[in-house]
């Protein structure tokens, strides 16, 4: 797939009961190393027909020069339905798009320019952005509940239920804030006001699927160590009695 993809960079372009003094220091070195997860990119692109190297050249051509704007052109060439918004594709991340876009667009520096061949057609990439995403960790029902009676372990971690009302009604923990996932479009907005992104973020549901889902947008928001309570509630219902099944 690789020999479809033509890159051209722009050349211009456990802890103790007590708070001992060294843990915060402790806490900013796990964030850093959450923070150097996977990268990923974001992109825009001018989709042309897969013989329209010409004009591909031209293209690339103005841009390294500066005479012509990239969303400029891709409002005038490109026959992709991005077009309309200068050919921005957004946050890209590996295994989500064509092989050899993401080939080509992962090769290219901030800043730079890139072209792929896929089966819908010549692509002529740039790179707008990058970021480093963490992944979410899984968190055992028996380490949250080591969690909850450790003071020390609990300061400063952020505990939230995704679970809907009546399900928080019928069983819940205590400490725990709700935001279910069924009214996400309410709370997603302002979740940067809600949440503390550079603190560490628990994340429970039922079983432990919706809170995943709540877990990977958090992550794509930027938040840098979030974890998902593995089986959820009902996983640490088994650990604590005082919980009830449901």
């Amino acid at each position: 797939m690789l020999t479809n993809t033509l890159y051209r960079p722009v050349t211009r372009i456990k802890m103790s009961p007590f708070r001992p003094s060294w843990a915060p220091m402790v806490h900013r070195a796990v964030a850093a190393r959450a923070q150097a997860g996977e990268r990923v990119v974001k992109v825009a692109h001018i989709l042309l027909n897969e013989g329209q190297n010409d004009l591909a050249d031209e293209l690339e051509g103005k841009l390294i020069a500066g005479t012509a704007a990239f969303d400029e052109m891709a409002r005038q060439h490109s026959k992709c339905s991005s077009a309309k918004k200068g050919g921005e594709l957004g946050w890209l991340s590996r295994g989500t798009f064509f092989p050899q876009f993401e080939a080509a667009a992962f090769a290219a520096p901030l800043g730079g320019l890139a072209r792929a061949i896929t089966g819908r057609g010549l692509h002529l990439i740039k790179v707008l952005g990058e970021r480093y995403q963490s992944s979410v960790q899984q968190m055992p029902a028996e380490e949250l509940a080591e969690l909850l009676t450790n003071p020390a372990l609990r300061e400063d971690v952020q505990l939230v239920d995704v679970r809907e009302e009546w399900e928080w009604q019928t069983a819940r923990i205590s400490g725990f804030q709700l935001l279910p996932l069924n009214s996400i479009s309410s709370w997603a907005p302002n979740i940067r006001s809600v949440l503390d992104p550079e603190k560490e973020v628990v994340v429970l549901c039922h079983h432990g699927v919706r809170s995943m889902q709540v877990a990977q947008f958090l992550v794509q928001e930027g938040f840098t160590n979030v974890k998902n309570v593995t089986g959820g509630i009902d996983s640490y219902s088994r650990v604590d009695p005082s919980v009830p099944f449901y």
